[in-house]
């Protein structure tokens, strides 16, 4: 069982007590290492330095200090650490002081002279029972508000889905509405799409409890944004969409109208890559007003954000700017598609590939075809290049597998480009040493922090394709290897000396030092500190 070591820090401008709690510690560690002393300072404004960079569990200080006295430093640090217990040590039986230490809420006043060694240790305890107490009751409080809040957006998104399905009536709307204090629907409002992109990177990279976290947070920034300009709401509604609304009080011309929807939609893209390190692209409808208008309004949004398929990552589509599709040229594309497939050979070189799928590039962006019609076409050129090469093939495809649904024309069409290259030269196994060349690329720059995109482009691949062949071929996605690979680097390094947390964060190029412990726990079941503690240990015996 692990027991956990509480940390002390002492302050005091006389070296002979300093002395004699050093020895206390010491004393107190060879019978448990329950109380480890990580610092000391010899007056105030000196502990209130040592205390805000090492963050002590408990503090002993003296009253009477030169600078600043014990109880003025306790009272500044109270806001920084709210955690922190205190105990006093005086050689006065001031009434002042009592009560000042009193009104600071000090754990404890102990006389330390004589300095009993009994007390202090009760004293201690005492400390480290209230700590846990208090800890135990904000992890409570901090559960209980994660449920309210997860609650919240469920209830949310379930009701927006209905909404837009035209499911629910206007009057348990607008009674919905008063619950939830959406007040902002009887006035104008305009209806957006937000889409991730490299979506199918998003669910090779990241774990379903991870995807689940990442879409909470990209919901509270959507909605941040959108009450900095306005009134609004947004809502995870599904996969790789959020749907939120914009609202204004007084009617907007079509041009102040078209310059909100861009401005906000540019901050949202902006912020979702700032704060989370997500692309997205958002998609305005045009202006309603009232509950009925819901679904005509999402109806007009989710049109626009089709134009994404077409488009790079993060854009701002509004009704002023939509595609026009020209899908009488789908007869025309087939026949390009056919005649690429007959030219298609197991020689094929890599240069000439890229030239035939460029034509095909070409083509499409002067022609746009929906996608709908786009789509499955590029499906059944997938399938007919598996059929074409099975018989010779050592590599099994499962047409099954290619990524329609959230993936845009690029991004399919370098997939398949990609697929068809290692396909037609299947014996030769040409994606292990891409494999290969990627691991190291990883090891050489595992401080730093590293994309998906990266990595794909040192090999060579579209980003959505080596996402899909990494974990095909080492059973594990690119993020999860290259996390495990910098707890494994942490654990080096905690085997070489006692790192800090946030040191540790900086030798492995992890920035969020929550995020470096949810990582090592995960994998070594234990805290940083925690393993440190017991490698303390071990190495005692």
């Amino acid at each position: 069982m692990i027991v956990r070591a509480y940390t002390c820090l002492i302050v005091d401008d006389e070296d002979l007590i300093i002395q004699r709690l050093e020895l206390f510690f010491k004393a107190l560690s060879n019978k448990e290492h329950k109380f480890r002393l990580v610092g000391k300072a010899n007056n105030g404004m000196k502990g209130i330095e040592e205390c805000l960079r090492l963050k002590p569990d408990i503090v002993i200080s003296d009253i009477v200090m030169p600078q600043m006295d014990g109880i003025s430093m306790i009272e500044q640090l109270k806001p920084e650490l709210p955690h922190t217990q205190y105990i006093l040590l005086t050689a006065y039986s001031s009434f002042e002081y009592a009560q000042r230490a009193i009104h600071a809420n000090v754990l404890e006043y102990i006389v330390k002279v004589p300095l009993r060694e009994a007390d202090l240790e009760r004293a201690l305890n005492k400390a480290a029972g209230i700590w846990d107490e208090l800890k135990k009751k904000e992890e409570e409080l901090q559960s209980l508000n994660v449920s309210v809040l997860e609650n919240k957006y469920r209830v949310r998104k379930q009701f927006f889905s209905e909404l837009i399905r035209g499911e629910i009536p206007t009057h348990r709307a607008t009674d919905f509405a008063n619950r939830m204090q959406f007040h902002f629907f009887q006035a104008n409002y305009c209806c957006f799409i937000v889409e991730m992109n490299l979506y199918e990177s998003f669910r090779n990279e990241y774990s379903a409890v991870d995807q689940s976290i990442l879409k909470y947070a990209i919901t509270n920034v959507i909605e941040e944004t959108v009450m900095n300009v306005g009134m609004g709401v947004a809502v995870d509604l599904s996969d790789n969409r959020f749907i939120g609304f914009l609202s204004w009080e007084n009617t907007r011309s079509d041009r102040d109208t078209e310059y909100a929807c861009q401005t906000l939609g540019s901050q949202i893209v902006h912020h979702l890559n700032q704060y989370l390190n997500q692309m997205a692209s958002v998609a305005f409808g045009h202006p309603h007003r009232g509950w009925e208008s819901i679904k005509k309004a999402y109806t007009e949004a989710e049109n626009g954000s089709e134009d994404f398929y077409y488009h790079a990552e993060k854009v701002v589509k509004t009704p002023a700017n939509r595609f026009h599709y020209d899908n009488k040229r789908k007869e025309d594309f087939l026949q390009k598609t056919a005649d690429f497939l007959g030219r298609l050979h197991r020689r094929v070189s890599k240069e000439v590939l890229d030239k035939e799928l460029a034509a095909l590039n070409q083509f499409v962006m002067e022609n746009k075809i929906h996608k709908s019609i786009m789509a499955p076409m590029l499906r059944d050129l997938y399938r007919d290049i598996a059929a074409k090469f099975k018989s010779a093939s050592t590599i099994t495809a499962d047409v099954e597998e290619f990524p329609v649904e959230f993936m845009t024309f690029r991004e399919q069409l370098a997939y398949i480009g990609d697929f068809t290259f290692e396909y037609v030269h299947a014996g030769q196994l040409r994606h292990r040493a891409e494999i290969m060349r990627a691991m190291r690329f990883i090891d050489k720059n595992l401080k730093q922090r590293l994309t998906l995109e990266a990595i794909a482009e040192d090999v060579n691949l579209a980003p959505s394709y080596f996402s899909s062949l990494f974990k095909k071929t080492m059973n594990e996605g690119v993020i999860s290897y290259i996390n495990r690979k910098k707890i494994q680097m942490s654990l080096e390094l905690l085997n070489v000396q006692d790192y800090s947390l946030l040191e540790l964060c900086e030798e492995v190029g992890i920035v969020n030092e929550g995020y470096f412990c949810k990582l090592f726990k995960e994998y070594t079941g234990d805290t940083p500190k925690q393993y440190r503690m017991k490698m303390t240990r071990y190495e005692s015996k």
